[in-house]
């Protein structure tokens, strides 16, 4: 493509160099070389490439958005520029293949935000999941811009394509993209399948939908959703977030023995509420064949955002039914300049582990429908290292098993667990009557009350909820994880929204649980429940589930005076040491003949 690149370069003043790039777009919709030289021979240029559009067999609603441009930009640009944009583009096709073209415009029309679209090693994956033959049928929800698509099918064009998008733009991309690659059975439809499924009535062997995350749904969307018969079962979506009601569409789609391939972002399948719902009603259908976890960057630079693969099955084998397979990608991936992607072996890895539906340490884990904790879908809270690095210990690896023999209670039972107040800095007042811990108040555990932000606050806010009392212990829930004591009788010191606050009971003693709470296994189990896309989160959910060990107060009480006077003879031991160390350095100093120059104060 470089000289057709150096010819748009050269003629950057004619036209906006976006503007540029999509009549290019429609000129390459054509793909036939000949006719382009024609077009390009014409009387009038413009008209005959509307008419040539026009006989296209694409849909009616892709050929008025290829004309639509034409038209526009015919107002713009003289005759002679758009013959030589024409015969560039003629040039091009002789050496390239249509959709070689097609492509590169589109990258280049999206080159600063990016393609949002599934990396090549994902679609490889679900292309050996399905393993589509000739005659079947694939229907796409979502198909975005279809790159997933002709990579999934690649040269099988006999294949029956199905598919609709909310997206007209994309979906004419999608549509003329098929056409290029030369599959004779498309049919594309305008439409959000969640409101408007244009396919009805029709089921089919494959669905995929192509990674688009956060849909938000307004009033009278919702509204429409609470009255649709495919939701009576599974629940309605959250409002905030439908992404998970694609999921239920799509499987209605499928034929009795169809399969299925839908991302998204991590969030949908930790979430609670109507997601929450979604998902065991998914599980306990006992469709949800596997779930791959995928770090942050595959579809970067339009997102860096982290997401799930889920693969469906309507017709598991024996062996799979009532169970998920998940699979753990983090360390089967490679980051390359911000782009991230499988390695060649981590591809092969996931492959082998979905054909032969094996576990693999710290990779893959087999879990009942049973055992899934709150219907929670994502694989990092099954699968992960049981080693962890701690600044305290080093490499540390954790034997969960051996946790479990221990008698414990959850910290719910044992604890008042409250959550911080989320102060508004106009609030902010240095003569104000509270002051508020926040993350960075907390240096090496111990919390830096001198430094404390103050705020006026008052009216509605019920400062008790939030006001810290002596031996309550504070953990920060967003980003880095922090964990301190509050010990002191003020009673003008909030919590601040990035925390949760432990108030244990009178049979449970605080200092116990601080120390409980920094051991290796805590600080594995913490690390292991973060979720998050972007920033990583502790929920309150988990804080009440985390075990504690049920021992009567007077044994943690004895357990922390031993703890206490052993640190204390230890620090006066490294104390004494540290003296020797400084009286060592000073006799040699001395034996240097420097030992006058100075004086220790």
């Amino acid at each position: 493509m470089k000289d057709l690149y150096s010819f748009i370069d050269k003629t950057r003043g004619n036209l906006p160099l976006q503007e540029t790039y999509e009549v290019a777009k429609a000129i390459v919709a054509i793909g036939d070389t000949s006719i382009l030289r024609g077009i390009a021979n014409s009387a009038n240029v413009f008209e005959a490439l509307e008419y040539q559009i026009s006989q296209l067999g694409y849909s009616s609603m892709t050929k008025e958005q290829l004309n639509s441009v034409v038209i526009v930009l015919s107002s713009k640009l003289m005759s002679s520029f758009i013959i030589d944009l024409i015969l560039e583009v003629a040039k091009a096709l002789e050496v390239n293949k249509a959709l070689e073209v097609f492509d590169w415009f589109v990258q280049q029309v999206e080159e600063k935000s990016g393609v949002l679209k599934a990396d090549s090693t994902q679609t490889a994956i679900v292309k050996s999941y399905f393993d589509v033959q000739q005659n079947e049928t694939v229907f796409s929800g979502r198909i975005g811009k279809g790159f997933e698509m002709t990579e999934l099918l690649g040269e099988k064009e006999n294949v029956s394509i199905y598919a609709q998008d909310f997206a007209l733009n994309d979906l004419a991309i999608a549509e003329i993209r098929l056409h290029l690659a030369g599959y004779k059975n498309t049919d594309i439809k305008l439409g959000n399948i969640l409101f408007k499924p244009a396919f009805e009535n029709q089921k089919f062997d494959y669905v995929y939908d192509t990674p688009r995350f956060g849909y938000k749904p307004n009033s009278q969307e919702m509204e429409q959703l609470k009255f649709d018969s495919r939701f009576n079962y599974f629940g309605v979506p959250s409002k905030m977030n439908a992404d998970l009601g694609y999921l239920v569409a799509g499987v209605q789609t499928l034929s009795e023995r169809g399969k299925g391939a839908f991302y998204f972002t991590t969030g949908a399948l930790s979430r609670g509420g109507a997601d929450e719902k979604i998902r065991e009603r998914l599980a306990t259908k006992d469709v949800i064949e596997a779930v791959i976890e995928f770090p942050g960057g595959f579809y970067a630079p339009a997102t860096g955002i982290s997401s799930v693969l889920v693969l469906v099955n309507k017709a598991k084998s024996e062996q799979a039914k009532g169970t998920i397979l998940f699979i753990n990608a983090a360390t089967l991936s490679e980051s390359i300049r911000r782009k991230t992607s499988l390695t060649k072996d981590g591809l092969a890895e996931i492959i082998s582990i979905l054909s032969e539906r094996k576990e693999v340490k710290s990779i893959s884990k087999i879990v009942a429908t049973q055992e899934l904790i709150d219907y929670e879908l994502l694989p990092s809270r099954y699968v992960f290292e049981n080693e962890i690095v701690l600044d305290s210990y080093g490499l540390v690896e954790i034997d969960l098993p051996a946790f479990d023999k221990v008698k414990t209670l959850r910290l719910e039972d044992i604890a008042t667990i409250y959550r911080g107040y989320n102060a508004l800095p106009k609030d902010e007042n240095v003569n104000g009557n509270v002051a508020l811990l926040k993350i960075s108040d907390i240096v090496d555990g111990e919390i830096q009350e001198a430094g404390l932000t103050r705020y006026e606050l008052g009216g509605r806010v019920k400062l008790d909820n939030y006001t810290l009392q002596n031996g309550d212990i504070v953990l920060s829930i967003r980003g880095q994880l922090k964990l301190a004591m509050f010990e002191s009788e003020r009673k003008d010191v909030l919590l601040s929204q990035n925390f949760i606050g432990i108030r244990c009971k009178a049979d449970f003693d605080p200092t116990f649980l601080k120390l409980y709470l920094e051991s290796p296994l805590m600080q594995f189990i913490m690390q292991n429940n973060l979720t998050g896309s972007t920033i990583l989160n502790l929920s309150t959910k988990d804080i009440e589930g985390f075990m504690i060990p049920q021992l009567l107060l007077e044994q943690q009480q004895e357990i922390v005076n031993e703890y206490k006077q052993q640190q204390l003879e230890l620090k006066q031991k490294l104390d004494e040491i540290l003296t020797q160390l400084q009286e060592s350095k000073l006799h040699a100093y001395k034996q240097m003949g420097i030992g006058q120059t100075f004086t220790l104060k």
